[in-house]
Order: structure tokens, then sequence, then C-alpha cells
């Protein structure tokens, strides 16, 4: 004799699946969508925050110059 294992109807499995996804609607209702994520990569060399002289200014003068020219081309 051959045993074979309970395989609920596919109407059931339907019905419990949509009702799954109503009561993950009815229960996420009142909360607020999430913003999205702004995650912006920085390919950029590090800059000084907040330069305190004229060397720090100047060295900041010839990066953006050395860039330029290595973009212009």
């Amino acid at each position: 004799m051959k045993l074979t294992r309970y395989h609920p109807p596919i109407r059931r499995l339907q019905e419990d699946f949509a009702a799954r996804i109503a009561r993950r609607r009815y229960t996420n209702r009142g909360k607020s969508p999430k913003p999205p994520k702004l995650a912006l990569s920085d390919n950029s060399e590090p800059w000084i925050a907040n330069p305190d002289s004229l060397a720090e200014d100047w060295e900041i003068a010839c990066k953006v110059n050395d860039r330029v020219e290595k973009w212009k081309h």
C-alpha cells in the first residue's frame, strides 16, 4: 500500500496567499513609506575640510588645477 502525502487544493493555497498579502498590506498601512536611500559614492580625493592658512588654500588650488588639466584632454 502506497502512502500519499496530503496536498492542499490549489484554491486553498491561493486563498492563503491572498490572505497573507492582505495581512501584510493592512499592517503596513499606517506606516509612512521609507524614503529612498541616497547613497552617493564619493570617488574624489579627500580635501582639506576647513583650510586655515594660505598654504592649505594653495594646496587645494594646485590639486584642482591638476585635476582640470588631467580631464581637459
